[in-house]
């Protein structure tokens, strides 16, 4: 045998010998599945509607792998399927400290996805008739907001909804004001006083750079500013709070019991730590609430109660024979409101996003905050939800590929076709060859997230 075939002979016994220590060394130690049952409505389902009744090993062993990649302490996911909950799994430690076991009723902080919330209350007010879609938002606030660019032409609650009002996405300017906010006592409430100060030219914390070069209505720019003011027409229009009006139309409809904007009103025994990785360590954070932007990214909840408003999504407005929202107003809320809706790859519905992908499309939210992940989408009848708390987990590219990847396994594990399998007993040369194509594949990632 030439010098060639011994290199690539060692080189395919590396590969099956690296396959062999990856599946020995979590799937033979105590590195295994913390929590996994089959739920629908608290029953068992039919046999023929399982998905994953025996625990995927190799599933599991690539998931979490995939978590160690991007440094995730917790993840708890779900797949629905025929509007309930048919697989359920929690992965890692949501507190490291006290080795507490995540798993479907972990509390996490869910970030952006808290915007389909905040839109989904309002879409309620306006079935009730109490605004128009297009109606100018200067009417029902008490200052007139308008690009001071393009003063003549009116933002709407479709525009902000949709991310079209031409508002900056402004996080590093928003920071600054919030800062600002807070050296002054006692810290500014509700009814949000400070929100005209930001918007309006002369304001103590206005910045020019908040505003585009492009008028209203003409292109698509993410905005975390833009749902502040939503929340606060929710309250002026409705009458209360955030966060009574969603406990008492979304919430408590939905048997969301285990979700607040406020981390006091849950059992504090089962929220997840949220954790910055850092120097190679998870750094623990304090427990912290949105009290100046509750609406953008303030909600906590489980992948079990998240499941609740997902499914009445995927249903036309209906969780277990209680209705939200009605069919038509569902239908408007999952469909593109602008041509002109193109942003990164991403279009916007209202308070939805819509990603084309090859031909197809996948509708939800995802969010992210200081200590935390999530992921809700939708697809065909397939819905999955992944939580996480770990504020990096998105950061790199790498990072971003593998949470990509922990979703398509989902939607694959969802069709029946993850092609993950591994026999529980005796390893066969189908399993191994498996095995060996994953090797390849995580140490691809693995050169990526260290990128």
């Amino acid at each position: 045998m030439g010098g060639g075939g011994i290199r690539k002979m060692k080189h395919n016994l590396f590969n099956k010998s690296l396959a062999l220590v990856i599946i020995s060394l979590f799937i033979g130690t105590t590195f295994i599945p913390v929590t996994g049952r089959i739920l629908s409505e608290n029953k068992t389902l039919p046999l023929e509607k399982q998905i994953g009744s025996n625990d995927d090993l190799f599933f599991d062993l690539k998931i979490k792998l995939l978590m160690k990649l991007c440094h995730m302490p917790s993840l708890s996911a779900c797949i629905i399927k025929d509007n309930s909950i048919a697989w359920s799994k929690g992965y890692g430690f949501y507190d490291i400290i006290h080795k507490k076991k995540a798993s479907d009723d972990t509390i996490y902080m869910i970030g952006s996805i808290s915007k389909s919330i905040t839109a989904t209350a309002l879409m309620q007010l306006y079935e009730q008739g109490l605004f128009d879609l297009d109606d100018d938002v200067s009417d029902y606030l008490s200052f007139t907001l308008r690009n001071p660019k393009y003063p003549d032409v009116p933002i709407t609650f479709r525009m902000l909804l949709a991310h079209q009002s031409s508002l900056f996405e402004y996080q590093i300017g928003m920071y600054g004001a919030l800062k600002i906010l807070l050296k002054s006592l006692p810290i500014p409430e509700k009814p949000y006083p400070w929100l005209k100060e930001l918007l309006v030219p002369g304001g103590s914390i206005y910045d020019p750079e908040l505003w585009m070069d492009y008028p209203p209505g003409t292109e698509a720019n993410y905005s975390n500013v833009g749902f502040i003011i939503l929340g606060y027409l929710l309250e002026l229009i409705s009458n209360q709070s955030i966060e009574q009006y969603c406990y008492e139309h979304i919430f408590k409809p939905l048997n969301m019991m285990n979700t607040s904007f406020h981390y006091d009103d849950l059992d504090r025994g089962r929220l997840a730590i949220p954790y910055m990785w850092m120097a190679g360590f998870y750094i623990p954070l304090p427990h912290y609430d949105f009290r100046l932007a509750t609406s953008i990214g303030g909600l906590r909840t489980t992948v079990e109660d998240l499941s609740h408003f997902l499914i009445a999504h995927m249903n036309n407005g209906m969780y277990n024979g209680i209705r939200i929202l009605k069919e038509e107003t569902v239908e408007l809320m999952h469909t593109v409101q602008y041509p002109n809706s193109d942003f990164h790859g991403i279009q916007f519905g209202l308070g939805w996003i819509i990603w084309p992908e090859n031909g197809e499309t996948h509708e939800g939210h995802i969010g992210g905050t200081l200590g935390g992940f999530a992921v809700m989408k939708m697809h065909d009848d397939a819905g999955v939800i992944f939580l996480f708390n770990q504020c990096r987990g998105y950061s790199t590219t790498g990072e971003r590929k593998a949470v990509y990847s922990i979703e398509k396994m989902l939607f694959q594990k969802a069709d029946g076709n993850c092609g993950c399998g591994i026999n529980e007993g005796r390893l066969n040369e189908k399993d191994l060859e498996n095995a060996e194509n994953f090797a390849k594949d995580l140490l691809n990632k693995l050169g990526e997230v260290r990128k």
